[in-house]
């Protein structure tokens, strides 16, 4: 009994070890596997921003000002939001649209 729980034990190991793998890998347009790379970004001057990036914002953080932004190579927007003592960083594509908070 103590074998089949230990087996059970490291199978269960195995399986979550393996999910973690499977979320954190990507493949790149060659078919090659990057483990867990994160976008680089550069940064660049607010006003390098485009303008249908400055409306989205505008409409999504109303009150907050643009303190920094940086692009990636993909051309999304990674900007960094301030109102009173609240820090936001977001993503945005070229077109305006939202991705997700950082």
């Amino acid at each position: 009994m103590k074998k089949k729980n230990l087996l059970l034990g490291l199978l269960l190991l195995f399986g979550v070890s393996m999910t973690n793998v499977i979320a954190n890998t990507t493949l790149d347009i060659n078919g090659v596997v990057l483990q867990g790379q994160e976008k680089e970004y550069a940064k660049i001057d607010t006003s390098d921003v485009p303008v249908d990036v400055l409306r989205s914002i505008s409409a999504k953080y109303s009150g907050y000002s643009l303190d920094e932004a940086y692009l990636s190579d993909d051309v999304e927007y990674k900007v960094v939001l301030t109102k009173e003592k609240t820090k936001i960083t977001a993503i945005y594509k070229a077109t305006g649209e939202f991705v997700k908070e950082a």
